[in-house]
């Protein structure tokens, strides 16, 4: 009889266990509370995993699918089990950088940083938190701390640039960039920015000389030659924008912008017989402006075409009564008539030029007023002489 007791007693042990483990219904997945769970790794093989590198996997998978409000909750289980994690610690600053709650994200990256101190991922990325923040003295600190160790640290030096720029420090600004230099010599962008920034302290000798500079690092980057180019024809150095107008009008022969300063700077500078073309290659694709047309006008008296000019003349008052260069059309106007010995209706246009009050034609025209009625009395005393002879 006792042995029979015994006998049913350890069947009855195997039927709890095994219904236990059978249907898996009661197993607690509370990362907190089971010690290790084993999951095949790339290679084949198992790998016990603790509960907070499970809520960091988990977090990675809430990542991937852009789920960041489930995975700083995941990462923030992993660092409560584990406070040293130094992985999720980092991890949850980048998420709430992500999410632009910087404040948050600074906090978490303080906290790897303790972990990892000196690292400079994470330097960086607390000044980054900082920068958008726009808590200059904060970020700068920390940038501060990646030049201890290497002056010409360049992601240090440049964000160092941009706090100088923020603080209207362009000289300590322009120092900071050019150490970013040292340590990217090629770094064509930030020879631009430096670029523009002498060109805020008129010290135009550098400011050609950074462009240039910029355009040999990267010359597939047409965007400085662009700059360079516009910066030469605003300081008026016509001469030195023509080949780059040249090479753009070649890289982008569709833009209107472009045959028009090729045009106007040939005019500018002794190349008048090439700039019609350029001008006329403008027209087309833009359908013309008053200030185009004004330029034709006067290359094309220039050139001795005075119907052509007269025609350009037309065209420009044609669109909105010529804007603010009708001064300029009614003069060139006027003068072609004048050329081809039309005094009278070259005084109604030069008439109009002073009427219009413009500073620098309409006493101009005042002049060629009195210019008109000369030449009017020269004619006809010579009509007079012919009838004596």
């Amino acid at each position: 009889m006792r042995r029979v007791l015994v006998l049913m007693m350890g069947i009855a042990i195997v039927f709890i266990v095994g219904c236990n483990s059978s249907t898996g219904e009661n197993i607690n997945t509370d990362y907190s509370q089971s010690s290790t769970t084993t999951v095949k790794s790339s290679d084949g093989f198992d790998k016990q995993l603790r509960p907070e590198e499970i809520a960091y996997q988990s977090a990675q998978q809430f990542l991937s699918s852009g789920k960041h409000s489930e995975a700083i909750r995941s990462l923030e289980e992993a660092v409560s089990i584990r406070p040293t994690y130094l992985e999720a610690w980092s991890q949850l600053g980048s998420t709430y950088t992500k999410i632009q709650e910087y404040e948050k994200g600074i906090a978490a990256y303080k906290n790897a940083l303790e972990l990892s101190p000196g690292d400079e991922s994470l330097i960086t990325s607390i000044g980054y938190n900082y920068l958008n923040l726009k808590n200059w003295d904060e970020a700068e600190a920390y940038y501060l701390m990646l030049l201890e160790k290497d002056p010409n640290h360049h992601s240090g030096n440049i964000n160092l640039a941009f706090i100088a720029q923020s603080r209207d420090r362009i000289d300590e600004a322009i120092t900071y960039y050019k150490a970013a230099l040292v340590s990217s010599p090629n770094d064509a962008r930030t020879m631009g920015t430096i670029s523009d920034l002498y060109g805020k302290l008129d010290n135009k000798e550098k400011k050609f000389e950074y462009l240039n500079k910029a355009i040999e690092a990267d010359p597939k980057n047409h965007e400085f030659k662009k700059k360079l180019a516009k910066a030469y024809f605003t300081d008026r150095d016509y001469k030195s924008s023509i080949p780059i107008y040249e090479e753009l009008t070649n890289i982008y022969p569709d833009i209107a912008d472009y045959h028009q300063r090729l045009g106007f700077a040939y005019s500018q500078a002794n190349r008048t017989s090439e700039a019609p073309a350029e001008l006329e290659k403008a027209v087309s694709l833009s359908g013309g402006d008053p200030f185009t047309y004004a330029i034709m006008a006067k290359i094309y008296n220039e050139n001795n075409m005075y119907n052509k000019a007269i025609t350009s003349a037309k065209a420009g008052i044609n669109i909105e009564n010529g804007g603010d260069q009708a001064a300029i059309l009614y003069y060139q106007w006027g003068e072609a008539l004048s050329k081809l010995d039309s005094y009278e209706e070259a005084i109604v246009k030069f008439e109009k030029v002073v009427s219009l009050n413009d500073p620098v034609w309409s006493k101009s025209a005042e002049k060629q007023l009195t210019r008109q009625n000369q030449l009017i009395k020269i004619r006809e005393a010579k009509k007079e002489q012919e009838l004596y002879e």
